[in-house]
């Protein structure tokens, strides 16, 4: 025979404002998901653009053999269709989820988790603050990434 304690049936009751709240998070997520699946052609694009980009700016950082670098940038020609397939998957499965989280935290108060370990907030003092060598070192790297060309 199965018993229940009190401490297991107690259940946390949830304010008609919290309901509203999330039924109307959850109609954003379903709205997304239509925007997806309908402007998957403009995902496409975008997702080309990304590795055109990408992969440019991959073989200039990485290979200063000239020769190398236009042996990546031809291989990345075969390769993109496959990546585009993964990219739009990928997309189709997690952008709105993540873009409803994303906008959840701009307009709410709270951080808003998108995964158990990791909060998105619009708040600047999320931002570890860097003193001194770490700042400087940052500082370079940007402009290092900065200086390549296309």
């Amino acid at each position: 025979m199965l018993t229940y304690s009190e401490e297991s049936l107690k259940v946390k009751p949830i304010s008609a404002e919290e309901l509203k709240k999330q039924e109307r998070m959850r109609d954003v997520t379903l709205l997304l998901q239509q925007i997806v699946e309908r402007e998957e052609i403009a995902l496409k694009l975008i997702v080309d653009s990304l590795i055109d980009v990408g992969s440019i700016n991959y073989a200039n950082h990485k290979l200063n053999n000239p020769p190398l670098n236009k042996i990546m940038k031809v291989l990345v020609g075969y390769i993109k269709p496959v990546a585009r397939m993964a990219a739009i998957f990928w997309l189709k499965r997690n952008l709105p989820d993540l873009l409803t989280a994303w906008l959840e935290a701009k307009v709410s108060f709270e951080a808003v988790p998108i995964n158990e370990g990791e909060a998105v907030t619009g708040d600047l003092e999320t931002v570890p603050i860097q003193e001194g060598e770490d700042m400087e070192r940052n500082l370079e790297s940007e402009s290092k990434l900065g200086d390549s060309s296309y």
